[in-house]
């Protein structure tokens, strides 16, 4: 009996993960990858519906609401995605495969990008807002430059999901 899988593993001839193990880790993977995405998707749009908010508070609340959402929710979810797709492409296909290269330079420039830049800026944000209160200039900047960064990974994203999905080179 054939499982879905038999179709997507390539490598004939290399010891194979079994279709059932395969499955489970692409299972994974698209689950880390549909809350990663579609996470930062929604607080994309919830950003752009808090910036036209009247409240002065809202704006606060979700720049300390996004800092334990990064630390409790994406960062799991990114490693485990990363884990995953590591351990089938070690298996089963070729890191030197373009939609796979290109795909992993993506998730390191998104992984770089979180923990290097937005991770600290989100703390500095609360802290800002914490100290100033919710008119603060400067937090107020720093979050709107924290949601174009965020908006640049959603691109690059979408380039990965394509990639994923259409597997250019393979």
């Amino acid at each position: 009996m054939r499982s879905l899988a038999d179709g997507i593993l390539p490598r004939a001839g290399k010891r194979a993960l079994t279709g059932t193990v395969y499955q489970l880790l692409l299972y994974i993977h698209i689950v880390c990858g549909v809350i990663w995405v579609g996470g930062a998707f929604a607080i994309q749009a919830l950003a752009i519906l808090v910036s036209r908010s009247d409240d002065p508070m809202e704006l606060p609340r979700l720049g300390r609401n996004l800092e334990l959402i990064g630390s409790a929710v994406f960062r799991p979810a990114a490693i485990l995605l990363f884990l995953s797709g590591v351990v089938m492409t070690v298996q089963n296909w070729a890191f030197g495969r373009p939609w796979i290269a290109v795909s992993v330079g993506l998730w390191v420039l998104s992984a770089v990008a979180g923990a290097a830049y937005l991770a600290p800026r989100a703390k500095r944000v609360a802290a800002l807002f914490e100290t100033e209160g919710p008119a603060s200039v400067v937090a107020r900047q720093l979050i709107g430059q924290m949601f174009l960064v965020s908006r640049l990974e959603l691109v690059s994203f979408a380039v990965i999901i394509a990639l994923m999905v259409f597997k250019p080179g393979s």
